[in-house]
């Protein structure tokens, strides 16, 4: 019998897993709405396996990476299981190292049925690492992951230069590859900055997008 610790900050979703996933094989010995309460609760309970969303409070605190990786300096043990729409966790600032050893990265859109996570939570608790796939899926360098996830957060050059201590020129540059990269072409009729905020929110797992990315 695998014992879950389930973190996840929307309200339904949270009921709903809670209800879910318990079976046979598996139980609940708590479901958490925020982080804080949640790597309390953890300090006072047993569990194998943490089942937590990554984007927790729309970027508010810690997310699912960082509560994950503080429960492991306790709870070494315990498998990891990372709920996401998004297509890699570089889009809410985190770095592929930083997710934890026997982390399954489950994203929402991929699960069809509750087995399918049950399944993704068992491999987790039996010590699967991160996919090697995962690194792949988005072909951008950790700085040019961070330049796009500012400029869909609104940030003008000019400010994304001061913090990455940069040229402005050196931005704009930048934000051509990125798009180079992610497959659009070198079209000077293009908004690039636009075409950069459509992509994240698509990677990002927004729905009602009316575009695709290039394939």
């Amino acid at each position: 019998m695998l014992s879950l610790l389930l973190l996840e900050d929307e309200d339904l979703l949270r009921l709903t897993l809670a209800t879910a996933l318990p079976d046979e094989t598996m139980s609940v010995v708590g479901a958490y709405g925020d982080a804080k309460s949640a790597i309390a609760a953890a300090s006072k309970t047993a569990f194998d396996v943490l089942v937590t969303d990554l984007d927790l409070a729309h970027g508010q605190g810690p997310n699912g990476i960082v509560v994950a990786n503080v429960l492991r300096r306790t709870k070494p043990e315990i498998g990891v299981v990372l709920l996401t729409s998004y297509a890699d966790p570089r889009l809410v600032g985190s770095k592929l190292d930083q997710l934890p050893e026997r982390t399954e990265y489950v994203r929402k859109h991929a699960i069809r049925d509750i087995d399918t996570l049950r399944t993704a939570i068992r491999r987790a608790a039996q010590g699967t690492n991160v996919p090697a796939s995962l690194a792949a899926e988005v072909n951008l360098t950790d700085t040019q992951m961070e330049t796009m996830r500012l400029v869909a957060q609104g940030l003008s050059n000019a400010e994304i230069a001061r913090q990455r201590v940069v040229t402005e020129g050196a931005v704009e540059v930048s934000l051509r590859r990125i798009a180079r990269n992610l497959g659009y072409s070198n079209d000077s009729t293009q908004n690039v900055r636009a075409l950069l905020v459509r992509a994240y929110f698509e990677l990002a797992g927004a729905t009602g997008a009316q575009h695709k990315l290039p394939s």
